[in-house]
């Protein structure tokens, strides 16, 4: 840590991974200075000759307001390329949360700098603070692309399902008497949705199935001791699935107990249509 002047710190070097400076963050920080709140230090490169600023750009334009000279900071000794990758480490796990844009204009950034090229998405994202999957995403525009393709169509798909059934449902009304809904079904016929894609709903809670799959074998690489790790994570899957298994339980026994309500509801239905 060191006290240097605020204005050689240099903010335009390309270390600023977020699209736009909120001001009203800004603002907020100046206030909360004022009443003696403390920040942690800004961040920068030092080169020898210049600070490069990675972390803290509220921090910094809030302490220009107040007309600051000079501001402690914490330093490491570093060329301008490592400040750059500093700053794609920033802003991960406190600050103003990073919007969408900024996490993909810092995945961008990342793949401009030299030999990041051929790191894998694991590498970028973990540099990034970001998902795999993100990383994917913004590297190859064919998934991207590819993605938004099935999106719609799923979205299509859901939408002429949702018209059928209306106008079924609208000539059931219309031509049909009522019958009882539990009676009538025949589960013996084949599903009419089967083999269809799934939902874009579906698909999001595939993808995040899978992101935490993926977040659990990284911890495990990641770990001194892999094998208490495992453990771990085996006591809590262990306890989350218990959960699920009780709250299905619930619905099922709500489910009967709909069925039971369905099945007294028709059978009044007869006795008036009887009595008439």
């Amino acid at each position: 840590m060191r006290k240097v002047k605020i204005d050689a710190i240099k903010i335009d070097g390309g270390t600023q991974c977020r699209l736009f400076i909120d001001q009203q963050t800004v603002n907020n920080y100046v206030e909360a200075m004022k009443d003696g709140d403390e920040f942690p230090l800004i961040e920068t490169v030092f080169d020898g000759a210049t600070h490069w600023l990675t972390d803290g750009f509220h921090r910094y334009h809030a302490y220009k307001i107040l007309g600051l000279k000079e501001v402690e900071v914490k330093y490491k000794p570093g060329i301008y390329e490592e400040a750059r990758i500093e700053a794609l480490k920033a802003n991960s796990r406190h600050g103003k949360p990073l919007t969408n844009e900024d996490k993909r204009n810092k995945v961008e950034m990342a793949l401009l700098l030299d030999g990041f090229q051929d790191k894998s998405n694991y590498e970028i994202a973990k540099i990034c603070g970001v998902s795999q999957p993100f990383v994917a995403s913004i590297r190859s525009q064919n998934v991207s692309e590819k993605q938004e393709e099935n999106r719609i169509k799923n979205a299509e798909k859901k939408a002429k399902k949702n018209n059928d059934l209306n106008l079924d449902l609208k000539d059931s009304f219309i031509t049909q008497p009522y019958t009882n809904p539990i009676s009538s079904v025949n589960t013996t016929e084949p599903d009419p949705y089967a083999g269809e894609l799934p939902s874009e709903e579906e698909i999001r809670i595939a993808e995040l199935a899978e992101e935490a799959d993926k977040e659990i074998l990284y911890k495990l690489l990641e770990s001194d001791d892999a094998l208490a790790t495992a453990h771990e994570e085996i006591k809590r899957l262990t306890h989350q699935n218990a959960q699920l298994e009780i709250r299905l339980h619930g619905l099922m026994t709500e489910k009967n107990e709909a069925v039971k309500m369905v099945k007294d509801l028709q059978k009044q239905i007869d006795k008036f249509n009887i009595k008439k």
